[in-house]
């Protein structure tokens, strides 16, 4: 298993957007010293809390910082845009990066964006699939494109500049359907769960869940030929987390946070998607319940642990785990949740740190260790 990090990211409007900024790219920074893998970063243009519009700019400026971790566009919304200066920036922004980027895409989740947009919920679909389409094309064909659909129509297109990389690796965000976890078992793209999205929710007619998902993309792959193991590491699963000495520490350090973060995505409406069963309503979501039921990954190391240990079983295996990046705590407080996880956490789940301790392990029944 890879970890990595997901940020939306979420800076409450009472806080300071230019250095939310700079903050965020410190932390970019500090995830690539201590050995995380990739950083995803959001698009939204409403809302007052998730302040990226252009993850591209927030990438590019990271990649001048960096040198080794992935920088993914988490997503950008593609009902929204021109899919042709889409693939157009995203492979200039490839060479930029030195072919670190991930390109992910997504329908848009704020139905707040949506209204600004004019954009009828109903279309969000049909069009990122056209998008799709149309930007895989540019990004692969070496001979120029022509598409007709219902929302873009192309005769000749060709990008100047192609992508650094031979085949761009394509990630989709699903939020309210399985389709997206399909398409991405289907093609051998990677798909991004979201944090709030629970194990199992009873039914699947209520919301997505990772069982669902992993379901999906399965199947898909399978009827593709694509070898199962490739689908699950494709699969990144994002999830709340926070380390610190104990469970009861932690629940008390980011109990104010959570609050502020949840009823704004309350007041989305997106707490139908969290929902396990029939009959729950939005006030028996509580910070408590999420905790146990989504579950949330929190407390000690041990515990967090034990934790990924079993979102891992219950899946079925995935192959990054990215921590969603929250403002629910002081900079030093969250920093070292991180140093915790990197130094404690992780190791448990990394192969050549499992040879490291069998190794110890057989010298200390030796006598020399």
């Amino acid at each position: 298993m890879k970890f990595g990090f997901f940020t939306m990211p979420e800076h409450p409007p009472i806080e300071n957007w230019t250095l939310s900024y700079d903050r965020d790219i410190a932390a970019i920074v500090e995830a690539e010293r201590l050995g995380f893998s990739e950083f995803w970063i959001g698009e939204h243009h409403t809302g007052g809390y998730e302040n990226v519009p252009v993850p591209e700019y927030m990438i590019a400026k990271a990649s001048a910082v960096t040198s080794r971790i992935r920088l993914g566009t988490g997503v950008v919304n593609l009902p929204y845009q021109d899919p042709f200066m889409v693939a157009e920036r995203l492979a200039f922004l490839d060479h930029l990066t030195h072919g670190r980027l991930e390109y992910g895409f997504g329908g848009g989740g704020l139905p707040t964006d949506k209204a600004l947009f004019g954009l009828e919920p109903s279309e969000a679909a049909p069009r990122t699939n056209e998008a799709l389409e149309i930007i895989w094309q540019l990004l692969t064909s070496d001979d120029p494109v022509t598409y007709e659909g219902v929302y873009w129509k192309y005769e000749n297109r060709q990008l100047q500049v192609g992508p650094y990389q031979d085949v761009p690796p394509f990630a989709i965000a699903g939020l309210t359907g399985l389709h997206n976890y399909a398409r991405c078992g289907a093609n051998g793209w990677k798909p991004l769960s979201v944090h709030f999205a629970p194990i199992d929710n009873g039914t699947y007619d209520l919301a997505p869940d990772l069982v669902g998902m992993g379901r999906a993309m399965l199947e898909a792959g399978a009827a593709s030929g694509i070898d199962p193991a490739v689908t699950r590491d494709n699969w990144r699963v994002v999830r709340e987390v926070y380390v610190t000495d104990d469970k009861d520490q932690a629940m008390r350090d980011i109990r104010e946070g959570v609050k502020r973060s949840y009823d704004y995505l309350f007041g989305l409406g997106l707490g139908a998607l969290m929902k396990k069963g029939e009959g729950m309503e939005d006030p028996d979501l509580t910070f408590e319940w999420m905790v146990d039921n989504i579950p949330w990954i929190i407390g000690s190391p041990d515990d967090c642990i034990r934790q990924v240990k079993e979102l891992e079983e219950a899946t079925g295996g995935f192959g990054t785990l990215l921590i969603n990046c929250r403002d629910w705590v002081t900079t030093d407080k969250w920093n070292r949740s991180l140093e915790l996880f990197a130094r404690y956490v992780t190791p448990q789940f990394t192969a050549r740190e499992r040879m490291a301790r069998r190794q110890h392990m057989a010298n200390v029944a030796l006598g020399i260790a």
